[in-house]
């Protein structure tokens, strides 16, 4: 009964009537009117499903009062009034025979022009899959993630409670509401490393998503992704910086073009070095947030040996052995070598030595020759 269509540019979803379906309501008005003039469907408005009428005469003169009887008669047919979901309604008009509509049943109206059979398949099981894993992600368990040891989520006072809730469902989570200066999420390891979030909402409210508020409207995220690249480039520890886009960021834009989205995103990842991460939805992005604290804070839950092939070159034998140190990376390990020359000049450097360097900071540096210290004593 219902034939979906997707708007080639805008991507707008339509389930337009059957024929037989407009005759059927056509036929109850007791209206004698030709059932090719009528053009009925259902569209998503305001998260909920409505029916609309376009009734257009010889004359060209619309037919308010008939297309409200039709109108009427549809609904009842649908179940719109009944309470069915828009995805509801679009996992019934997935079936390969109706997924294509008729060319009999809908003419192409004066703005709209209708993609080929083809492109409407492939849109149809796109659209499948991707109700398939937005369900996935409603039901994703944010209590089934595997974590050592209890960990702190600070969230910022601004976050809604809902994200609060969902990722506090862990019962080795904690969440503490804080005014945090910088990001909407903020993990700190017992080292002292810091894991930043920004979450940025791709959902349609309003004119403009959030995200392409922060961007056109004040220019607030380009200032976000400073303060963190500054934060990642002065900080005495590791700062690990995350935007995490929440909803189809491209697809649920409104005021930006395909090219200036992936623009910001290119920014973002590439001039501002920031993670940029999706999610589908709420507790998509509660059981992210949690996974991501958990791997910062723990590493993984059964950690894999990542050495398993040792190097075969000098340089990145000698990296090799300066990366077992604590909170250091292949970047700082690298430094050290540049700065030191050799892993036994980093044995025999002092505290203060270690800590010009790039990366390492005061804290690190302890941690490095206690470890140092402890291996001379064996």
């Amino acid at each position: 009964m219902l034939n979906l269509w997707r708007h080639p540019k805008t991507h707008e979803i339509r389930l337009y009537f059957a024929r037989k379906a407009v005759q059927k309501a056509l036929d109850a008005t007791e209206v004698t009117f030709p059932p090719d003039q009528i053009k009925a469907w259902i569209e998503k408005y305001m998260d909920r499903p409505v029916v609309r009428v376009m009734i257009k005469s010889e004359d060209g003169r619309n037919s308010p009062h008939l297309a409200a009887d039709i109108r009427k008669h549809l609904e009842a047919q649908s179940e719109v009034n009944e309470g069915l979901s828009w995805d509801a309604l679009l996992d019934s008009a997935q079936k390969p025979k109706s997924s294509v509509p008729d060319s009999t049943d809908q003419a192409d109206s004066d703005h709209e022009s209708h993609p080929d059979d083809t492109d409407t398949l492939d849109t149809t099981q796109e659209d499948q899959r991707n109700r398939r894993r937005g369900r996935e992600a409603k039901n994703l368990d944010v209590g089934s993630i595997k974590m050592g040891h209890p960990i702190t989520i600070e969230v910022d006072h601004r976050e809604t409670k809902l994200i609060a809730e969902l990722m506090g469902a862990h019962d080795k989570v904690t969440i503490e509401r804080v005014s945090l200066e910088l990001a909407d999420f903020r993990v700190t390891d017992r080292a002292g490393n810091e894991l930043l979030i920004e979450r940025k909402r791709c959902t349609p409210e309003g004119d403009k998503t959030d995200f392409e508020a922060s961007i056109q409207g004040d220019s607030r995220l380009f200032d976000q992704s400073e303060r963190l690249k500054f934060k990642v480039a002065n900080s005495d520890h590791q700062v690990i910086p995350i935007i995490l886009l929440e909803g189809n960021v491209h697809a649920n834009a409104t005021s930006m073009l395909l090219q200036q989205v992936d623009g910001a995103i290119s920014f973002l990842s590439v001039v501002q070095r920031i993670s940029v991460l999706q999610s589908y939805n709420a507790n998509h992005s509660a059981y992210m947030i949690v996974k991501l604290a958990a791997h910062f804070s723990d590493g993984l839950y059964e950690v894999p040996s990542f050495h398993r092939n040792k190097p075969a070159a000098l340089f990145e034998q000698k990296r090799y052995v300066l990366e077992s140190l604590p909170g250091i990376s292949t970047q700082i390990a690298e430094c050290l070598l540049e700065h030191f020359g050799s892993v036994q000049a980093v044995a025999n450097a002092r505290e203060g030595e270690l800590a010009r360097v790039k990366g390492i900071g005061n804290k690190r540096s302890r941690e490095i020759r206690r470890v140092l210290g402890e291996m001379r004593e064996l």
